[in-house]
């Protein structure tokens, strides 16, 4: 199931790509040609979804074989290019300084989710309703329109539809206008069928009479106001393998205290929360954006392979060291990008393991560096002795100053590490810390095979440092690569 949601989920981003417009091109040439009227309608359906709505019902006003066709088209995807010409200048006319442009552009802008509405109500009415797939919409809509937008839910119910896409978010108003998901359309007779949903600038409201899609298995969210208990509605919905949460006001714990067996892939972006608690035992990948100090509990989810996680502002390095690897321990490959503003407090102080770790990337923006002292890009150090089995590092570092100079030898210990084959450093400027830190890792990856320091910046443009960099590259570090593993790229 976890590869047909992958590959379903891969041929709707790719489907405006340029070859498929090439492929949908050449079959509505060769569907010109047809008899439809001799054809069942399943095939008819098959042959018209390698077409777009819009091709279809275009194609059917100019060739006579094809004017039934559309009827049958699986995929309904209803946005601003089904509006008519007319219309569209309607729906994205700007007002004016004048009243009187404000009141006339008003007028415009409900004439044309008017247009859309009706457009919409006339195609569904025509629709055969066999062999529906997909309905999608795309349009800047609110709760004022719920009637209509409830009739669109309700013959996708009706027709069986696997997947519902509702995509409100050209409508930039309150959060109280939202649209509200209609629970009630939905009833265990009929709720079954729906696989994929997809919500944005919605409103999900309390409803604890909801029935649940027991056959759901992904749910994207996004500036989705969250009104209800959230763990409620995630228990049914017990197929579930692919969560996503973006930029959802009112959610601040995720925790579920039953078991999502099912769930193999999870993220949360953008959402002031405070917990993340779940009990996944097939969770495999994780992904997190958004503020720190939010608290990881995912210790029982022991297939949880990848991770990657994203902190806007850290005060320093030690929550790095500290919660992740207490919250996701049995993460193998790990991918972190942090800003820090100091350097760890108490920095001889041994971190937690990452006992599981064998992947490693992090991109690392050191922010202010006269807060920082000689032991700013040293403390990164830390992550040979944070993870004792790590064997691929790449780091991305971007140091304000590349004048500091370089911490004592003493203030790290040196700690063998038997397992660091690879190790890679982009934005190598020349910083006295950078310096210690390569050395650290010359001195004390006892297995290494390949260390490459790279003085270009991936985080962002160092043009300035690369030439520092790079002589001090060849001047500090290639005379201390006894075993003739450093690469200067």
């Amino acid at each position: 199931m976890s590869v047909s949601i992958s590959t379903r989920r891969a041929n709707m981003e790719n489907r405006n790509c340029p070859a498929m417009k090439k492929r949908r091109l050449e079959v509505s040439k060769w569907l010109q040609g047809l008899n439809f009227l001799s054809l069942p309608e399943d095939i008819v359906s098959k042959i018209t979804a390698e077409i777009t709505l819009k091709e279809a019902v275009r194609m059917s006003a100019v060739c006579s074989n094809l004017r039934r066709a559309w009827i049958y088209h699986p995929n309904l995807d209803f946005d601003i290019s089904i509006v008519p010409a007319s219309g569209i200048a309607t729906v994205h006319e700007h007002s004016s300084k004048h009243k009187r442009n404000q009141h006339s552009g008003q007028h415009n802008r409900m004439m044309g989710i008017k247009t859309f509405i009706d457009t919409v109500n006339l195609i569904l009415e025509e629709h055969s309703g066999l062999a529906v797939n997909r309905l999608a919409v795309k349009f800047g809509l609110h709760k004022a329109h719920a009637n209509a937008i409830d009739r669109w839910i309700s013959f996708a119910i009706a027709s069986k539809a696997k997947v519902v896409a509702l995509d409100f978010s050209p409508y930039l108003g309150p959060y109280e206008n939202n649209y509200s998901f209609p629970y009630h359309l939905f009833h265990k007779q009929n709720s079954s069928h729906l696989q994929v949903l997809r919500l944005y600038c919605v409103t999900l409201d309390s409803s604890h009479d909801f029935c649940g899609f027991s056959n759901l298995t992904t749910l994207a969210l996004e500036h989705v106001l969250i009104l209800q208990d959230f763990q409620f509605l995630l228990l049914k919905c017990p197929s579930l393998e692919w969560l996503s949460i973006r930029l959802c006001p009112g959610l601040h714990d995720l925790h579920v205290d039953e078991p999502l067996e099912q769930l193999k892939f999870l993220r949360v972006q953008g959402c002031a929360i405070n917990r993340i608690k779940l009990h996944a035992p097939n969770l495999t990948s994780f992904e997190y954006r958004g503020g720190s100090k939010v608290h990881f509990a995912l210790n029982e989810c022991l297939k949880l392979k990848t991770a990657s996680i994203k902190f806007n502002v850290e005060e320093n390095l030690e929550y790095v060291f500290t919660e992740i690897p207490n919250g996701l321990p049995y993460v193998e490959a790990l991918h972190v990008e942090v800003t820090v503003k100091t350097q760890i407090h108490g920095f001889t102080q041994a971190p937690l393991r990452f006992i599981y770790l064998r992947h490693l990337t992090m991109k690392i923006t050191f922010a202010n560096a006269k807060r920082f002292g000689k032991n700013a890009v040293l403390q990164l150090a830390y992550l040979l002795e944070a993870a004792p089995f790590l064997v691929d590092l790449h780091l991305d570092t971007l140091c304000a100053s590349f004048c500091e100079g370089s911490p004592k030898r003493d203030v790290i210990a040196d700690h063998p590490h038997h397992n660091l084959k690879q190790a890679h450093i982009t934005g190598f400027n020349g910083n006295g810390g950078q310096v210690a830190l390569v050395k650290y890792i010359l001195r004390n990856a006892v297995q290494l095979e390949r260390m490459a320091i790279d003085p270009r910046g991936k985080i962002i443009g160092q043009l300035m440092g690369e030439y520092r960099g790079r002589v001090s590259a060849k001047s500090e570090l290639v005379p201390k690569d006894r075993k003739g593993v450093l690469t200067i790229l």
